[in-house]
């Protein structure tokens, strides 16, 4: 366990916080407006006629950005264990930035053909080997610059900020549906979505660059050297996968929130515009819920936030879908988004700390980053594609909340485990 015995001063600790949240609301904004634009961007960028097959393609393209998400934690978290974090975080802002502009100036396929396709896909590929790099440097910022009374809450900002990037997204969608009706929408002005994310990324990397070097990296380079790739993944290879499994509810969770818009206008028939009052309720909820989370966890530990969140997934989620598809109404809607939300936070505030506490100094942007590559894209990446699929083969709607029950049944089960691991006696 790397517990440091005091953080920062508290200035540098506010500003650390902004710094690392602020990358973090681009990631997932960037990634929401593309599942809730999904149906747009298949009209925009795949070839018409089968509607099926184009926003499968879309969740295909959606997924390509998880698949080098691993690639970009590799070769970004080495960069950020040798370098330093606040060099690596200022990159990865940098290339999530140039991802993001691609959809929104992209020409449609129309107008180029099959060059839209390629480039929109370009995109998504640098967005997500970013976002790779962003999540082990980002975790690693953060718990670096906390103090051992506050760990806990300091890493749930990095969940809190995730709520940030639903809640902008839900908000700007939701904007751009009313002020512009759903036809026009589903033309060229969901771009606009894309066009708001850039404001965040000039604002964080300045931010970054005039962050001061975490005092734990600037020990831990003192006292040893990083290991080379190979000698990494040897040395490191049992609490990656760990962290995988640690990876499981909280990815799955979080790709089903996002799901929620295509769910609910493709196979319940709701008004898009309701859809991403959703969105904004799940944001709401997890901005609230987090800290107090992370508070929690810093008094009782993380585990038990954890497998309570995992355990009322376990219980509620087909009942919750299930009340959805019976009576799909917007207050339905917003109750079962913001129950979900309530569980993803009891577990995802703490689920970093936990990562955190795996790894070595000398290898945490790496490893953080590479289980949560992985993990996402093992279990989150897949979930839209594998959702539409099971749902279109077997007409059964409920199949989503199968799928969210399994994923928490195996992330409480998981949790056991290491708790029991925690209390077996250490060799002497």
């Amino acid at each position: 366990m790397n517990h440091p015995v005091q953080g920062t001063d508290p200035k540098t600790q506010r500003r650390a916080v902004i710094a690392a949240t602020l990358g973090n609301v681009l990631e997932i904004y960037d990634f929401i407006i593309f599942g809730i634009f999904a149906v747009a961007i298949s009209k925009t960028f795949f070839p018409s006629g089968d509607e099926y097959a184009a926003l499968m393609f879309t969740f295909m393209t959606f997924a390509a950005g998880f698949v080098v998400r691993p690639i970009g934690a590799l070769v970004l978290g080495q960069y950020a264990d040798k370098v330093g974090r606040k060099k690596a975080l200022s990159f990865t802002l940098i290339l999530m930035a140039i991802g993001t502009v691609i959809p929104a100036l992209c020409p449609s396929y129309d107008s180029i053909g099959i060059a839209a396709t390629v480039i929109l896909v370009f995109g998504r590929l640098l967005q997500g080997f970013s976002a790779g790099g962003e999540i082990g440097s980002n975790v690693a910022m953060l718990v670096e610059n906390a103090s051992s009374r506050n760990r806990a809450l300091f890493c749930s900002f990095q969940q809190m900020a995730q709520g940030g990037g639903v809640l902008l997204g839900g908000i700007v969608g939701y904007v751009i549906a009313v002020v512009y009706g759903q036809e026009r929408m589903l033309q060229d002005y969901w771009r606009l979505a894309f066009f708001v994310g850039l404001v965040i990324g000039p604002v964080g990397w300045y931010i970054r660059r005039v962050l001061p070097e975490t005092p734990e990296f600037e020990r831990s380079k003192k006292k040893e050297s990083v290991d080379s790739f190979l000698e990494g993944v040897k040395a490191n290879f049992g609490r990656i996968l760990i962290g995988i499994a640690i990876m499981i509810f909280w990815t799955v969770a979080t790709q089903v929130s996002n799901y929620f818009t295509t769910y609910a206008v493709r196979e319940l028939h709701m008004p898009v515009a309701s859809t991403y009052l959703g969105q904004i309720s799940s944001g709401l909820t997890l901005l609230a819920i987090c800290p107090l989370v992370g508070m929690l966890a810093d008094r009782i530990g993380p585990y038990k936030p954890m497998a309570l969140g995992a355990a009322l997934a376990g219980v509620l989620a087909y009942p919750l879908f299930k009340m959805l598809v019976a009576t799909p109404t917007l207050p339905t809607l917003l109750l079962v988004q913001i129950a979900i939300s309530v569980t993803l936070g009891l577990y995802a505030a703490c689920a970093p700390l936990v990562m955190s506490d795996i790894f070595p100094t000398r290898y945490r942007a790496t490893g953080i980053g590479t289980s949560y590559a992985l993990g996402v894209m093992i279990f989150g990446g897949l979930t839209p594609m594998i959702v539409t699929t099971l749902i279109q083969i077997s007409g059964d709607k409920l199949i989503i909340g199968l799928y969210l029950t399994a994923a928490a049944l195996l992330s409480l089960a998981l949790i056991g485990a290491l708790v029991r691991m925690q209390r077996k006696p250490v060799p002497a």
